[in-house]
C-alpha cells in the first residue's frame, strides 16, 4: 500500500471515531434532558445548560465532577450528570454565595466559572464551580433568587394584545 492510501484510511478512521464520540455525547445530553423533564414535571425553568461541567466538590462527604445538565428553576439549582446517576439539587435558600471565579479546585476554565457556596442539610458548607456559558448572568439570576427569599419570580412575556406566551 502506498503512503497516500494509508493516510486516507487513517483520516477516514479518525473521522469515524470523532463521529462516534459526537453521537455518544449528543445521546447522553438528550437522555439527561428527557429524564430531567420526566422527573420534574411542572417545574418552571429559568436557565438551562446541557453540557455544563461541574468542576468538583472538594470534600469527604460528597464528590461530583463531570459534564451534565444544569437547570435553574424558580426554587432550586439542579445538576444531573450524564451517564452516571449522580444528581445534585440545591435549594436557593441554602445558597450563601453565587459569583464567578477564574479557577476552582486546581482547575481553570477558559471562561469565568459559576461559583456556588451552599449549606448542607447537616449544617456543613460546600462549594462547587460550573463551566457554563454566561456564568455572570447565571450568578446574577441566582442572587436575585436569594434576595427574593429563595424564589425567582418568572415574568411571562407579554404579546402586544396583553396575553401571556
Amino acid at each position: 500500500m502506498s503512503g497516500w492510501t494509508i493516510a486516507f484510511i487513517a483520516v477516514i478512521f479518525g473521522v469515524g471515531v470523532l463521529a462516534l464520540l459526537w453521537w455518544i455525547v449528543f445521546n447522553a445530553s438528550r437522555k439527561a434532558a428527557l429524564e430531567w423533564k420526566k422527573n420534574n414535571p411542572g417545574e418552571e425553568v429559568v436557565l438551562y445548560a446541557n453540557g455544563a461541567n461541574c468542576f468538583a466538590f472538594p470534600g469527604e462527604k460528597f464528590t461530583l465532577r463531570g459534564n451534565g445538565l444544569l437547570v435553574l428553576t424558580s426554587t432550586d439549582l439542579h445538576f444531573d450528570m450524564w451517564g452516571l446517576k449522580k444528581q445534585l439539587k440545591i435549594d436557593l435558600r441554602a445558597i450563601e454565595h453565587a459569583g464567578t471565579v477564574k479557577s476552582f479546585a486546581g482547575r481553570r476554565g477558559r471562561l469565568p466559572l459559576l461559583h456556588i457556596i451552599f449549606r448542607m442539610p447537616d449544617g456543613g458548607q460546600l462549594e462547587t464551580a460550573f463551566a457554563v456559558g454566561n456564568a455572570q448572568n447565571w450568578a446574577d439570576v441566582i442572587r436575585t433568587g436569594i434576595a427574593g427569599g429563595g424564589r425567582i419570580k418568572i415574568q411571562k412575556e407579554r404579546r402586544e394584545d396583553g396575553s401571556g406566551t
